[in-house]
C-alpha cells in the first residue's frame, strides 16, 4: 500500500440533546428560503439557534474525533433533504430549478471553516453526500422506472452538487457522494443495466474533477457491477463492518479501476440492541447513555476490520470509517465516541 486510505464518514447525525427534531426541520425550511431569496440567515436568532447551532457543534465534534474528510452534518431526513426541493420547485416532474437546488448547510459550514482556518490555519476538507437519483425516484414513484423522468432526477442530483462545491482557502470539496442504499436490496423494473449506469452518469456529469473524488454509497455490493461499469464513479462504499460477506475481488477493481471505501466499524444500532438482549443485556440499561456507548465496536474488531480491508484490496482501500448512518446512536456524544475509537485504531495501525 503506497498510500494510507483517507478517514471518512456517511450520513446521518443525531441533532443536540437540547433540540427538538421538528423544531429544526421547521428553521432548516426557513433558512433554506432565506437562503435562495439571498437574506442572511446569521442574524435570525431562530435560525442561528435550531439550524445554525447544531451544524456547528455537530461539525466540531466530527473534527475532534478526528475525521479527515467530514460528511457535512445530515441532520434532516436523507429523502426530505433533497425531495422537497424538487417537490416544491420543479420545473418539470422531478427537476428541480437550478437555482433552489443547494444544500443549505455549506453556508454555515464555510462561515465555520472561516473561524477555524483563522485558529488553526488550515482548511477544512468536506465531503458532499446527495440521495442518488434512484433512490428518490422510489421514494415518490416507486420501482417501475421510466428513464426519462429518472434522468430528470439526475439533473436534479446533479444541480444541487454543483451548485454546493466550495473550493478555497478555507473550504475544500475533496468527496462528492451519490447515496443509493436500495441498489441491490430491490428490483428494478422496466430499465436495464446500461440505462441504469446512464442515469448515475448523468447524476455526476461535470461535477467530477481531477481535484474531486466521486462516490457512490450502497449497502451491499450484490450489483457493483453498475458502479464498476460507470466512468464517472471513482470510489465505491461497502457496509463491511455489519457484513462481511460485503467484498469483491481486488482483481474486479483493478480491472474497472475503480476504488472502494470500507466500513470498519458497525453502526447499525437497532442490530447492536438487539444481539446486546440475546446476550442477555436488559433494555433498561440498554437505553442509557452508559448502555449505548457499550454498544460501540472494541477496539480489536475495528483493527481486524481494518487489516481484512488491508489484505483483500491494498492499494484500491482508498477511504475508511464507520458503516453510514450515526444518527440513531441518541446523542451526538456517543456518536462522537464512536468516530473517536475508529480514529484512534487508524492512528495505531499506522505506527505499526
Amino acid at each position: 500500500m503506497t498510500e494510507f486510505p483517507e478517514y471518512d464518514d456517511v450520513g446521518s447525525f443525531p441533532l443536540p440533546v437540547n433540540i427538538d427534531k421538528d423544531t429544526h426541520n421547521k428553521f432548516y425550511w426557513i433558512a433554506y428560503r432565506a437562503l435562495f431569496n439571498n437574506q442572511n440567515i446569521f442574524e435570525n436568532k431562530g435560525i442561528a439557534l435550531h439550524f445554525i447551532n447544531p451544524i456547528n457543534e455537530s461539525l466540531q465534534l466530527k473534527i475532534n474525533a478526528g475525521v479527515e474528510v467530514i460528511n457535512f452534518p445530515q441532520l434532516m431526513d436523507m429523502h426530505t433533504q433533497f425531495l422537497r426541493p424538487i417537490n416544491d420547485f420543479e420545473i418539470e416532474p422531478g427537476l428541480v430549478d437550478n437555482n433552489k437546488a443547494f444544500i443549505a448547510e455549506i453556508p454555515v459550514i464555510h462561515e465555520f471553516a472561516k473561524r477555524f482556518f483563522e485558529e488553526n490555519g488550515r482548511a477544512i476538507k468536506i465531503k458532499l453526500c446527495v440521495t442518488g437519483p434512484l433512490e428518490l425516484y422510489f421514494r415518490r414513484l416507486g420501482f417501475t422506472v421510466y428513464l426519462d423522468m429518472a434522468l430528470n432526477f439526475s439533473k436534479s442530483v446533479n444541480r444541487f452538487l454543483k451548485n454546493s462545491i466550495l473550493n478555497n482557502k478555507y473550504i475544500q470539496t475533496d468527496l462528492i457522494s451519490i447515496d443509493e442504499p436500495s441498489l441491490g436490496y430491490v428490483d428494478i423494473f422496466n430499465v436495464n443495466d446500461d440505462e441504469i449506469i446512464k442515469i448515475y452518469e448523468k447524476s455526476l456529469e461535470g461535477v467530477k474533477t481531477n481535484e474531486i473524488t466521486s462516490q457512490i454509497h450502497i449497502h451491499t455490493l450484490n450489483r457493483a457491477d453498475i458502479p464498476l461499469n460507470a466512468k464517472n464513479i471513482d470510489v465505491i462504499t461497502c457496509e463491511y463492518a455489519s457484513n462481511k460477506l460485503n467484498k469483491i475481488s481486488k482483481n474486479l477493481l483493478d480491472e474497472h479501476d475503480k476504488f472502494i471505501r470500507v466500513g470498519i466499524t458497525r453502526t447499525n444500532v437497532d442490530n447492536l440492541i438487539a444481539e446486546a438482549i440475546d446476550t442477555g443485556k436488559k433494555w433498561d440499561f440498554l437505553k442509557t447513555n452508559e448502555g449505548m456507548r457499550s454498544l460501540i465496536d472494541p477496539k480489536e474488531r475495528i483493527q481486524k476490520n481494518l487489516n481484512d480491508a488491508i489484505q483483500m484490496y491494498g492499494n484500491r482501500l482508498k477511504y475508511i470509517g464507520p458503516d453510514c448512518g450515526l444518527g440513531g446512536w441518541r446523542i451526538p456524544e456517543i456518536a462522537f465516541e464512536l468516530l473517536q475509537r475508529t480514529h484512534s485504531v487508524i492512528e495505531s495501525f499506522k505506527k505499526l
